[in-house]
């Protein structure tokens, strides 16, 4: 529950709860002799109760007017208590003497509270009183009869001002207990949820990034609970994902030494064989030499490939895009590349379904990716002759061109890091096929550059398909 929901229905409860609570006190433990005063009552409700009080003993005393005789009677007096309380006072006057009264000097408390708070202060206050009726009768033989009801002013004044500070008093205690759980009613569930809040954020403090934050509460911290376990996961995927890097950098470095030292031990030897005179005829002279250059040539391959990219990673692929028309890009790849392909005895061809699509794109980064994958397809050719087909169509999704071979394939899990920089497949690295493994990782970037996807699907030892998807050119 919301602080600010808790907060209303507190204020509701502290005002609500201690006011029925006194009421329901007061009104159960004073007793009849305080039956005319009612807390919140003015003077004027306590005198119109008085009033009614009246009323009802005229009403006694008025079937008696022609028997007067009755008012000194043992009946009388008994009846007469009806009508009597620690306030009202009925008198009976007899030739001007007093002959009977109701008043009393020690007042009869129906219980231990009524006798603390008035015993003691009642009695010894002076007393006014005021009459509320007088009834005069005549007698023939005999002097008048006098019957007064009396109102006792000192105490209904003590016992108002004293029942007011039992209220009040009952008031704040009832507030105070209530005040106190509710307090602990807001506080203890506030309390949870800090403990927890804070021990998850110390734990996140000192490392340890698998502290999970299980917050189930719909108070006001659930919405901080949420950021603090999504910066939680957002720091563990970063530290993973820098460990991650981490160890790709130590792969890269163990991967670049591999590539770099192959080729440099190679032409050492061969270096050390001229100078030893292995190489007498001038035919193996030339074999040596031009295996150092293809071994040259590996290495500058390497290089090059490092420094482009080493250039993505500092400055971004710097795109210069322009309309092109894919069906004269695609023929202009075909002329480039067709020939690498011949040479080794292999076959390109391109299926083009639908003319005049154009992209907007860089020529010459798209055209790095078709000679690194058309490369990779040359590199991992199997035993039967080489076929690429590159198949460009388009769809509601825009462009996609299909480059497939028949090479030797990839295996699943190879399918899913082929395009990882600097990833060698264990078929490559078996059948000692040269190569830096950054080629598709080049592809990758340069195709997602341009807002494409790309991926690979093979049948095992069926061969591979890139497909990559590129927007189509809107003139709007």
């Amino acid at each position: 529950m919301k602080i600010r929901t808790k907060f209303i229905i507190s204020l509701i409860l502290i005002i609500v709860i201690p006011a029925i609570a006194t009421t329901m006190v007061t009104s159960n433990f004073l007793s009849d002799n305080l039956n005319f005063i009612h807390f919140f009552d003015t003077y004027y409700d306590i005198f119109n109760n008085f009033s009614k009080v009246s009323s009802e003993f005229e009403g006694f005393v008025a079937p008696y007017s022609n028997s007067s005789e009755f008012f000194l009677t043992e009946r009388f007096k008994h009846e007469s208590k009806d009508y009597s309380t620690s306030f009202l006072i009925i008198e009976v006057y007899e030739n001007n003497a007093l002959y009977y009264s109701t008043y009393s000097e020690q007042i009869q408390y129906n219980n231990i509270f009524e006798k603390f708070l008035f015993d003691g202060r009642l009695e010894n206050a002076p007393h006014e009183r005021y009459s509320l009726q007088h009834h005069h009768y005549e007698r023939l033989n005999a002097g008048p009869i006098d019957i007064k009801l009396l109102i006792d002013s000192t105490r209904l004044d003590m016992a108002y001002s004293l029942s007011e500070r039992v209220f009040l008093m009952l008031y704040t205690v009832f507030n105070v207990a209530v005040l106190s759980i509710i307090l602990s009613w807001i506080s203890n569930p506030l309390k949870r949820s800090i403990r927890k809040l804070t021990f998850t954020t110390n734990e996140i403090g000192r490392g340890n990034l698998n502290a999970n934050l299980e917050y189930y509460e719909n108070d006001d911290f659930d919405e901080l609970a949420s950021s603090i376990e999504r910066m939680r996961q957002s720091l563990k995927k970063s530290v993973e994902k820098q460990q991650t890097l981490e160890l790709e950098k130590k792969e890269i470095i163990a991967n670049i030494s591999h590539d770099l030292r192959t080729p440099i031990t190679s032409i050492r030897g061969y270096i050390q064989g001229l100078k030893d005179g292995v190489a007498q005829t001038e035919i193996t002279k030339k074999e040596y030499l031009d295996t150092i250059e293809a071994k040259t040539y590996m290495i500058e391959s390497l290089i090059n490939d490092l420094s482009v990219i080493a250039k993505y990673d500092q400055q971004g692929i710097q795109l210069n895009r322009q309309k092109i028309n894919l069906r004269n890009f695609l023929y202009d790849c075909l002329d480039a590349l067709e020939s690498d392909v011949k040479k080794i005895g292999g076959s390109l061809s391109l299926h083009y379904i639908i003319k005049d699509t154009h992209v907007f794109a860089d020529p010459e980064k798209l055209m790095r990716v078709f000679i690194n994958i058309i490369g990779n397809s040359i590199k991992y050719r199997s035993n039967e002759p080489l076929e690429i087909i590159i198949l460009a169509n388009q769809d509601d999704d825009g462009v996609f061109i299909n480059i497939s071979d028949n090479g030797i394939g990839l295996n699943e899990d190879d399918l899913n890091k082929v395009f990882e920089r600097f990833y060698r497949s264990d078929k490559s690295r078996n059948l000692n096929i040269k190569g830096s493994g950054i080629g598709l990782s080049i592809c990758k970037d340069i195709i997602e550059s341009h807002g494409g996807r790309i991926s690979a699907y093979s049948n095992d030892s069926k061969g591979l398909t890139v497909s990559m998807r590129l927007m189509a050119y809107d003139e709007e």
